[in-house]
C-alpha cells in the first residue's frame, strides 16, 4: 500500500455512539491483519465466550493450599466472569480448561484418529549451540519438579477446542484509542492454548494465549488518517524494536492488510517467513543481574550499556505460513468484535485464563486478559500503545515533521541571538579587566605585577574565558542544526526504514547448517557428554580437573569441526593458551620472589603519591 494514501478520521472511545463505532469498525476492517500458521497448529483463535462456557472458575484462597472452585465447566459465563472478578478483585483468580489430561491409552487413541497434523521440524539442536543444548536438557530433566502442565493436557484441550468452540468461527477483538496524534487499532487474539512445547520442541506449554497486533494511523494536518506503523507481538523484541514502518520492506501485505506469520503454538508474529531462533530469559539470573547492574551503575558509566538479560536458552520458533491462514485472500474470514475499557469482562476480570501452575519460572503459567498483567497490573500495551510501542518521540506524519522543524529553526534562530549577545557582553568585560591589569601594572612593583597576574588566572578572566568558549560551543553547534534545517526545506530528509530498530529480528538463513553430521551430533552430544562425565567419575584417566578439561576440550572441538570452524577454534584456543601460560608464569614469579615484587609495588606506590604532591604544590604557588 503506498503510504500517502490516507482514509478520513474517525472518533470513538467509551461511550461512543453508533456512528463512531461504525466508523471504528470500518477503520478495523480496512486494515485488519492477515494472519498465517505453520502446518501442523492444533489451536487457532477462537471466542472467548465458548472457551468460558467449557472453563472451570477457581480462587486461590489467601494462606491455604487447596483452592476454591468458584463455577464448574459449563456454569460460566462472560458475565458471571465479570461479576466474580469484581467480588474477588483482590484474590488470585484462575480458569481452568482440563480438569482431566488424557491418559496413555486415550493419548494414542487420539493420535491414532489424526487429530495432529503432520510436521517436520527442523533440527533445533544444530541452530544452537552446546552450551544452550546443556541447558535445555537441564530444563527438560527440571519439569517433574516445576508446576507444569500434566501430560496429555494438550490433546484433551484439543479435543474440547474441536468439540465445544466452534472451531472455523475466528474473531478478534478489537479495541481503537486516540492518544499524541495517533490512532491505534488493536487486534487481541484468543487461542485455548499454547502447546509450543508439546507439539513444537520449544520451552512452554499453557492453558490459554493471548497475542496481539497493534496499526498506528497518523492524523494528518488536515484531519485524515494515514497507516504510520504496525507492531506484532513477539518474544524477543521490546519498545522501537516491537514496531515497523508502514512502508518496511519486511512487511508483505494483502491489499491494505499486513501479514502476520504466526509462530507454531507460540502464536507470536513475525514479519518474515521462516525459523527463529528465540532467546528464552531464565527468570532469577537475570533478576540477580539486574540488580548488580543497579549497584554498578553507580560508580561504573559503562554499566548503563550493560544488556538487559544476560542469561537465555535459545529455541527454535518455527513460522513458516504453510499452514492455516485467516484474513483477505485466505480461506478463513476475520470475525471482529470490539472491547474497550467498559467491556465487563475486560475490566472486572484481572485472573489469569487458563490454569495456574505456579510455576516459578513464568512460562507455564497462563496468561492474564488483554487488559492486564499476571499480577493484576494494567498492560502497558493497553494503558498506553503510543508510549509501548516508542512513539512519543515519533511524530506521527512527515508534515507535522516540517511544522516541527520550523518550530525548532524560531527557537534556535532566538538562542543564536542571545548567544551572540552574552558573547559581546563577556568579551567586552574580559577586555576591560585585561586593560585594567596592564595599567595596573605599569605603575606597580614586579611582585605586584605578579600578584596581578595570579588574580587574572583564578577571578574572572579565567571564568570569562571559559564561559566565552562554552557560548562559541554551542554557538557551532545550533548553527549547524540551523543549517540542516534549512537545508531539509528543499530536500526533506529521509530515514531508511530499520534507522529505529536495535535488532532486526531475521529468520535462520537458507543456508544455514543442516549437514548429516551436524544434526546427528547435535541430537547426541548432551548423551556422550554426560556418559563421558560418568566415565572421568567412575576411574578418570589423569586426574579429576584434567580429564573434565580434556572432556570439555574434545567435546568443543568436535562442536566447531561440525560447524566448519575448527581452525578458528584451534586459533582461540591456542591464544587462550598462550594468556593462561602466561599468567600462570607470572604468579609462579610472585609467589617465588615475594619480597622483590613487594618492593616493587610499595616503590611504585611511592612514586605515584610523590608526583601527586608535587602536582598540587604547584598548582598551589
Amino acid at each position: 500500500m503506498d503510504v500517502d494514501d490516507a482514509v478520513p478520521a474517525a472518533g470513538g472511545g467509551p461511550g461512543a455512539g453508533p456512528d463512531t463505532r461504525e466508523g471504528d469498525l470500518a477503520l478495523l476492517r480496512a486494515y485488519e491483519p492477515v494472519i498465517r500458521y505453520t502446518a501442523g497448529e492444533l489451536f487457532l483463535p477462537t471466542a472467548v465466550d465458548a472457551y468460558v462456557a467449557r472453563a472451570g472458575l477457581w480462587r486461590r484462597r489467601p494462606g491455604e493450599r487447596r483452592d476454591e472452585c468458584l463455577a464448574q465447566s459449563g456454569e460460566l459465563t462472560l458475565e458471571r466472569l465479570a461479576a466474580e472478578g469484581e467480588r474477588f478483585a483482590a484474590d488470585g483468580l484462575y480458569l481452568r480448561l482440563v480438569d482431566r489430561p488424557m491418559d496413555g491409552a486415550e493419548y494414542r487413541r487420539w493420535r491414532r484418529e489424526g487429530a495432529q497434523p503432520s510436521f517436520r521440524p527442523s533440527s533445533r539442536f544444530a541452530a544452537v549451540g552446546l552450551f544452550a543444548r546443556l541447558v535445555d536438557a537441564g530444563l527438560r530433566l527440571s519439569i517433574l519438579l516445576r508446576g507444569t502442565l500434566p501430560g496429555g493436557t494438550r490433546a484433551a484441550a484439543h479435543r474440547l477446542y474441536v468439540t465445544h468452540m466452534q472451531p472455523n468461527d475466528h474473531p478478534y477483538y478489537a479495541r481503537v484509542s486516540r492518544d499524541g496524534g495517533y490512532v491505534a487499532l488493536q487486534y487481541w487474539y484468543f487461542y485455548p492454548m499454547n502447546d509450543w512445547r508439546s507439539t513444537f520442541s520449544g520451552i512452554n506449554d499453557h492453558e490459554a494465549d493471548w497475542e496481539q497486533v497493534t496499526i498506528f494511523l497518523g492524523e494528518t494536518l488536515t484531519g485524515s488518517l494515514r497507516p504510520a506503523w504496525v507492531a506484532f507481538s513477539a518474544h524477543d523484541e521490546v519498545g522501537d524494536d516491537l514496531r515497523r514502518r508502514w512502508d518496511d520492506p519486511d512487511i508483505e501485505f494483502v491489499g491494505t492488510h499486513p501479514v502476520v506469520y504466526a509462530g507454531a503454538g507460540s502464536h507470536a508474529g513475525a514479519y518474515l517467513p521462516g525459523e527463529y531462533v528465540t532467546t528464552v530469559a531464565l527468570t532469577w539470573p537475570n533478576r540477580l543481574a539486574a540488580a548488580l547492574r543497579q549497584m554498578a551503575r553507580t560508580v561504573l558509566p559503562w554499566a548503563r550499556d550493560m544488556p538487559e538479560t544476560i542469561a537465555g536458552i535459545p529455541f527454535i520458533d518455527y513460522h513458516r505460513g504453510d499452514g492455516p491462514g485467516i484474513g483477505a485472500g485466505e480461506r478463513r474470514a476475520w470475525h471482529p468484535v470490539l472491547i474497550d475499557d467498559d467491556t465487563p469482562w475486560i475490566r472486572a476480570y484481572r485472573g489469569l485464563w487458563g490454569l495456574d501452575t505456579r510455576d516459578h519460572f513464568g512460562g507455564e503459567r497462563a496468561p492474564a486478559g488483554p487488559r492486564y498483567e499476571r499480577d493484576g497490573a494494567v498492560r502497558p500495551g493497553w494503558a498506553n500503545p503510543v508510549a509501548w510501542a516508542g512513539l512519543d518521540e515519533e511524530y506521527p506524519t512527515a508534515e507535522h515533521g516540517a511544522v516541527l522543524r520550523e518550530s525548532r529553526a524560531s527557537w534556535l534562530e532566538r538562542r543564536l541571538a542571545e548567544i551572540a549577545v552574552e558573547i559581546d557582553v563577556h568579551r567586552r568585560t574580559s577586555r576591560e579587566l585585561r586593560a585594567s591589569d596592564r595599567a595596573r601594572a605599569a605603575y606597580t612593583s614586579h611582585a605586584g605585577a605578579d600578584k596581578t597576574r595570579r588574580r587574572d588566572r583564578t577571578g574572572y578572566g579565567r571564568d570569562g574565558r571559559e564561559t566565552i568558549a562554552w557560548l562559541h560551543t554551542e554557538q557551532t553547534a545550533l548553527r549547524e542544526e540551523l543549517d540542516a534545517i534549512v537545508r531539509a526545506r528543499t530536500q526533506p530528509p529521509i530515514e531508511a526504514p530499520h534507522a529505529h530498530l536495535r535488532r532486526r529480528a531475521l529468520p535462520l538463513a537458507a543456508d544455514a547448517p543442516r549437514r548429516r553430521f551436524l544434526a546427528i551430533w547435535s541430537a547426541a552430544s548432551v548423551s556422550v557428554m554426560l556418559a563421558g562425565v560418568a566415565l572421568v567419575v567412575i576411574s578418570p584417566p589423569i586426574g579429576v580437573l584434567w580429564s573434565f578439561a580434556g572432556l570439555m576440550a574434545l567435546m568443543l572441538a568436535i562442536e566447531a569441526a561440525a560447524r566448519g570452524r575448527l581452525v578458528r577454534f584451534a586459533a582461540t584456543m591456542a591464544v587462550a593458551g598462550a594468556v593462561v601460560f602466561a599468567v600462570l608464569g607470572a604468579v609462579e614469579v610472585v609467589v617465588r620472589n615475594w619480597r622483590a615484587g613487594a618492593a616493587a609495588v610499595l616503590i611504585l606506590a611511592s612514586c605515584v603519591l610523590l608526583v601527586g604532591n608535587l602536582r598540587a604544590w604547584m598548582t598551589t604557588r
